[in-house]
């Protein structure tokens, strides 16, 4: 991939790949008979339409950089300046509105007594506060020290976003099955 510079199409699958996942929401929403879980909708139907959009702009600078600049005209910094705009400070808040989900996705299991989902939701709720650090961080003139200690990992970042969305997507089929 790195080779052939093909993070464009990186980037268009996996805005692809939210975008399929935009259904799971409303899905967990008709399964589940509760007021929370339509809160916990609201956060997911925003963090999975906000991270298509995310990645489809991500995906047209990068192209855009890589096929019309072919004589360097822009420069480096520029191109670097605008990917994190697109990505540090926006996606760590899409961070927030995913473990905001997964709050009162736990809170939802909880209440209905299925305390492995609720203790898998609550679990994930905790990367609040990874993201949180992140968006501060990036957002803040004056580093805090404690802050400029928690770095955007996107190992860690894209396992723990396979992983939740692997739960939701099982426990989806587990309940459309079991009735």
């Amino acid at each position: 991939m790195s080779e052939r510079n093909e993070y464009a199409f990186l980037h268009l699958l996996m805005a692809i790949m939210y975008a399929m996942w935009l259904p799971l929401p409303l899905a967990l929403l008709r399964l589940i008979d509760s007021d929370t879980v339509i809160i916990g909708t609201i956060f997911g139907l925003a963090y999975l339409f906000m991270m298509v959009i995310s990645m489809v702009l991500q995906t047209g600078h990068i192209a855009f950089i890589q096929k019309y600049d072919l004589d360097h005209s822009i420069p480096e910094k520029h191109a670097e300046y605008m990917m994190a705009t697109l990505t540090n400070p926006f996606e760590s808040l899409l961070g927030v509105f995913k473990s905001m989900w997964a709050i009162f996705l736990g809170i939802t299991f909880w209440q209905s007594g299925e305390m492995l989902m609720a203790g898998l939701m609550l679990l994930f709720s905790l990367f609040i506060f990874y993201y949180l650090f992140i968006a501060l961080d990036m957002s803040l003139m004056k580093r805090v020290k404690l802050l400029s200690k928690v770095k955007a990992n996107i190992f860690i970042v894209n396992i723990e976003t396979l992983a939740f969305f692997i739960t939701l997507m099982c426990y989806v089929t587990y309940r459309s099955f079991s009735f």
